[in-house]
């Protein structure tokens, strides 16, 4: 009777073995999942897959005594190739997860996460199914192990040249980071400084009485291919206009989506891989017509930020943006040591050539053996997860890599990081910047009432708490 009590616990609630709390799969909730036994190497009754269809999930309640940091380990088979799925803790922190190719069951480390006390859930959704998972465990972790000391940042910029206004605003993000949170907000493509009926500036200032501090525009009309294609005469005047207007008060970051055609014959251009088979291997090269085009769009964009820097206006300057990606012609694992290459040319021929110092380079992608660190001040991270969760592990993982030396960024979401747990959990966001249009002006990503309590939260910087950095 004992050893069936015993089995009973061990198989239908959950077993302790090296201070780890293991939940089998087979009990939990399952969405259009179901339990496999043919593959051995499986612990309680078996396992369960595939995730083959959107929403297919796994749930799992767990209930824990003490409120604390837990790591969480997933065991499982991705017999069928590297797969990402979606992992959701208490319904506000959701991350994609790599679970790379094995051929046996083994147990993934995805992050440590603070826990409540009481009723908690964990749930894997699919992404990209095809795919078992075995059993998730967590295990307690000390609280010293999440501790966050900020005074190794660098003080000063990259760029040693750098404007008085560049480093004022750096000086402003340091002075912060680890104190609050900077509000920031993207406008529309080609708009600069836009705050008309209607648009996201306006509709936060309407909901939440409040303005962001970091205003965001992109030179995405701006490179030679598009500008003969399409003019807006007035997109610089307007960023002049409103630096004018709030006498250099409030913070102008830029991103490139930088349009390509694929060789000198194209009619076509875009900066989506898929669109355009423009070489960046090629565009590194002297001499090249790659190389030549990429010259000739950077002298151009150096014209503008000149015109910039000449009325005191310091960027955050976000160029080849995602480049963890490969859905941009500049992005993808297998373009990482040009993309680099191309950074430092970037880097080399605005600073070194053209004498812009008004400039924060931003670099948000990937981190490798190639990452240009010496070319970098701050780290930025987009993340889109439909959740407020603080997305702390990704927040680690950035900051850890530079050995705590640069500030990291949200530099895109949709749905805004709770900015009470964010300060809960420490983690400093130096600023988030919420993507345009429907991530902002409906209630899918922030509904008002959220939007209001970030925005009049004592953690969050609004442009009415910003300075002035307009100095020579």
């Amino acid at each position: 009777m004992i050893s069936i009590i015993f089995f009973f616990i061990i198989s239908l609630v959950n077993f302790i073995f090296s201070e780890k709390i293991i939940y089998e799969a087979e009990n939990g909730i399952l969405n259009n999942l179901n339990l496999y036994n043919s593959i051995k190497g499986y612990s309680g009754r078996g396992y369960v897959g595939l995730f083959k269809n959107e929403n297919d999930s796994l749930r799992i309640n767990i209930n824990i005594e003490e409120k604390g940091y837990y790591n969480i380990y997933i065991s499982y088979l991705a017999n069928m190739g590297t797969k990402y799925n979606y992992v959701v803790i208490n319904v506000e922190d959701s991350s994609s997860i790599e679970f790379p190719e094995n051929s046996t069951f083994e147990e993934i480390l995805i992050g440590n996460y603070l826990l409540k006390e009481g009723d908690n859930n964990i749930k894997v959704i699919t992404f990209w199914g095809w795919m078992y998972i075995d059993y998730i465990a967590i295990e307690k972790i000390s609280d010293n192990t999440i501790k966050i000391d900020f005074s190794t940042l660098d003080e000063h910029l990259v760029n040693k040249n750098a404007t008085p206004s560049a480093k004022k605003l750096y000086q402003f993000l340091l002075d912060n980071y680890g104190k609050k949170i900077i509000s920031g907000q993207a406008s529309k493509a080609g708009r600069f400084g836009d705050e008309n009926e209607g648009d996201e500036i306006d509709y936060i200032r309407k909901t939440t009485g409040k303005t962001p501090a970091l205003w965001n525009t992109d030179f995405i009309f701006e490179s030679k291919d598009v500008r003969d294609a399409f003019t807006n005469s007035n997109y610089l005047e307007d960023g002049k206009k409103w630096w004018e207007k709030y006498n250099g008060k409030g913070i102008m970051a830029i991103q490139w989506h930088w349009n390509m055609k694929g060789n000198e014959k194209d009619t076509t251009y875009s900066f989506y891989s898929k669109e355009t088979t423009f070489n960046i291997e090629n565009g590194i090269i002297e001499n090249t017509w790659e190389y030549n085009k990429i010259i000739a769009d950077i002298d151009h964009i150096a014209s503008l930020l000149k015109e910039l820097q000449d009325i005191n206006m310091p960027i955050i300057w976000r160029p080849l943006h995602e480049n963890d990606g490969d859905w941009f012609w500049w992005g993808g694992k297998e373009h990482s040591k040009a993309c680099a290459e191309l950074w430092i040319l970037l880097y080399k021929k605005l600073v070194y050539e053209h004498k812009i110092n008004n400039l924060i380079w931003l670099w948000n992608g990937k981190l490798d053996e190639n990452t240009p660190i010496d070319y970098i001040d701050l780290i930025g991270i987009d993340i889109y997860s439909k959740t407020h969760g603080t997305q702390r592990n990704k927040y680690l993982e950035y900051l850890n890599y530079f050995n705590r030396t640069k500030m990291v960024v949200l530099s895109e979401n949709d749905s805004i990081p709770n900015i009470d747990s964010c300060v809960e959990e420490n983690v400093w966001w130096g600023f988030f910047m919420t993507w345009n249009m429907e991530y902002i002006l409906t209630e899918e990503y922030n509904d008002k009432q959220f939007l209001n309590s970030v925005f009049n939260s004592p953690y969050l910087f609004s442009y009415y708490n910003s300075m002035i950095f307009n100095c020579k």
